[in-house]
């Protein structure tokens, strides 16, 4: 039985680090130079990992460090003009270009080292978590929704401006709404029930609104992916879907927008933002000409600037638009190997983790999530959300309550 000083002390964790997922979700203010208040508080959690590690042999920071090499050497690969000696990061013609390169290898870094800082967390912190991020999530949501401030990319497509765009913001509403099915079923307290079904109506407005294809094709996969009953899932999906017509009128003028975009030919219509498979198709054709040392090495992370003819040549594409082809073309066949065998050595994890293990259906839809997000976008780099990232990406590692008193002991 535990001590009163050891609830306590469970208590001040648990408090922690709901103040920590609350200042990344409503602070999460840019600072420049892509940092955001969130990058400060993800840096903040690596740190304190770092000197705790310190004091106990410092096992996890030569981990660090080897991650951190590995990282600088493959990025240097991809910098070097085949078997010439020169960096090309010299060769570029501003500084901003070359910038770019130290921003992506950052926000990579980032999100690797705070999942590894994370991902040992005790059980009781992943579910407290998991209950507060959807409802920090919905909260902004309204309050962004009552200010007027919901549009700042698209007049006609809702976002949250600390989120992003509406295509990055719909991923966060479908991770938080997967977030919220889960800590449904670890509570029978009705009011906290009622506050979970609150903020489920919130965020399906909120993902609706953002009229993203992506982030709604990922919510649905993810919720498959999720639950063990899947008539009820489509049963669920539409009575929220009817529930939030009833209550927000004007969501109808955002549902027939988000019809009129199931036309798929746009994802190829090269003067536009969406014009993905265009995109595609210029950069790993570009990676496959380029030679046999940047087919292995990439082109570094940051090296993207394509520009769209359609756009009558005033538009250039920074991003892939997809997470697998921003790998292929930034870190080459290496980089594409090692990002393929964590999605193997996952979906194995926890498929053979128990069924009745309550984090398996959870890690299971995150992982969908993810998997599908990465196709349309980079979200899990997103320099926003790269605090979101390292806690899914955590719980996808997490053990079950079994194996992590093992790991403990």
């Amino acid at each position: 039985m535990s001590s009163p000083a050891d609830r306590t002390n469970k208590v001040t964790q648990l408090g922690y680090w709901i103040v920590w997922s609350m200042v990344c979700i409503f602070l999460n203010v840019s600072i420049g130079g892509g940092i955001y208040g969130s990058t400060l508080c993800l840096a903040w959690v690596i740190g304190l990992w770092i000197v705790t590690d310190l004091k106990n042999q410092g096992v996890q920071t030569g981990l660090v460090f080897l991650v951190i090499l590995f990282a600088i050497s493959l990025t240097a690969g991809g910098l070097i003009k085949g078997t010439d000696t020169a960096l090309r990061i010299w060769d570029l013609p501003t500084a901003e270009t070359g910038n770019r390169t130290f921003q992506e290898l950052g926000k990579i870094l980032l999100v690797i080292l705070g999942t590894l800082s994370l991902k040992n967390i005790p059980h009781r912190i992943f579910e407290s978590l998991v209950f507060w991020i959807p409802v920090g999530i919905a909260g902004i949501s309204v309050i962004t929704y009552i200010s007027g401030d919901g549009n700042t990319y698209d007049l006609l497509r809702f976002n949250i401006p600390s989120l992003g765009s509406s295509n990055t913001s719909g991923y966060c509403f479908a991770i938080s709404l997967l977030m919220a099915h889960f800590s449904w079923g670890k509570t029978t307290d009705n009011t906290i029930r009622l506050l979970i079904i609150t903020v489920t109506l919130v965020l399906g407005a909120a993902l609706l609104a953002t009229v993203s294809r992506g982030a709604v094709l990922q919510y649905i996969a993810g919720l498959l992916a999720f639950t063990k009953r899947k008539s009820q899932a489509f049963v669920g999906i539409a009575a929220i879907i009817a529930t939030i017509v009833l209550l927000f009128p004007n969501i109808a003028e955002y549902l027939q927008r988000l019809l009129s975009l199931l036309d798929l030919q746009a994802l190829q219509q090269e003067g536009t933002g969406g014009g993905r498979i265009f995109i595609w198709k210029s950069l790993i054709g570009s990676l496959l000409s380029a030679g046999p040392w940047h087919f292995f090495f990439g082109f570094s992370p940051g090296s993207i600037s394509l520009r769209l003819p359609g756009a009558g040549g005033s538009l250039v594409q920074f991003s892939a638009h997809s997470l697998y082809v921003d790998i292929l073309y930034s870190f080459g066949i290496i980089g594409a190997t090692i990002g393929a065998y964590w999605m193997l050595k996952i979906s194995r994890k926890i498929l053979k983790s128990s069924p009745r293990d309550p984090w398996r259906n959870l890690q299971w839809g995150l992982f969908v999530i993810l998997f599908f997000g990465g196709v349309f976008d980079s979200y899990i780099v997103t320099a926003q959300l790269l605090w979101l990232s390292c806690v899914v990406l955590a719980i996808l590692h997490v053990n079950s309550p079994q194996e992590y008193q093992k790991l403990r002991a």
